[in-house]
């Protein structure tokens, strides 16, 4: 998702989608860049594939928890990209600027400093029943489509519950695992 100077409403829209509650265990190693790791590397709950012709659509990211910039540990699995969304969706509910940027900085064209300049309109957007809706998010993991190692798929039917910005805008958001994180890309 690229979000573009259309407005602050158009912009707030795009946003609605991620966040993280759920803490894992933090791991000491660097995030991999390969699908298959290292026997080393392999933690004893994940499910790693000797063979890349089948991929799998919940296994194809097997990697340690590693410490993002802030916040908790993040894994880097499709667990871990749910985590951050329900994060995502938490800080909206707490109108926590810098959470919000953090994880959605990346889907700006403007990086940080045009998340930070919009993020203030969109916390002034939410009624007190969204502020609830987005403090009792969860992710559907199911539902979940893993795209690679780094790359995960969050669809609008993954969320619940929804505000009534995002019902009314269903949008499919992208995740990368990128510095030791996950975060909004599309």
């Amino acid at each position: 998702m690229t979000i573009r100077p259309l407005g602050a409403a158009c912009a707030a829209a795009a946003l609605f989608l991620i966040a993280g509650c759920e803490e894992q265990t933090p791991g000491t190693a660097s995030p991999q860049t390969s699908a298959v790791p290292s026997t080393s590397e392999a933690p004893a709950t994940s499910t790693t594939q000797a063979s890349a012709s089948k991929p799998s659509a919940t296994a194809a990211t097997v990697s340690e928890a590693t410490t993002p910039t802030a916040g908790g540990a993040v894994a880097h699995t499709p667990d871990g990209a749910a985590s951050v969304m329900e994060e995502y969706h938490h800080a909206l509910g707490d109108k926590d600027l810098e959470t919000v940027c953090r994880i959605t900085g990346p889907a700006f064209d403007g990086g940080m400093k045009e998340c930070r300049q919009l993020t203030p309109m969109q916390f002034g957007m939410l009624s007190a029943d969204d502020v609830k809706k987005l403090k009792a998010t969860r992710v559907d993991r199911a539902k979940l489509q893993s795209k690679g190692p780094d790359k995960v798929v969050v669809p609008p039917g993954a969320i619940a519950p929804q505000i009534a910005m995002m019902a009314a805008q269903p949008k499919t958001f992208t995740m990368a695992w990128r510095g030791g994180t996950w975060v909004i890309v599309d």
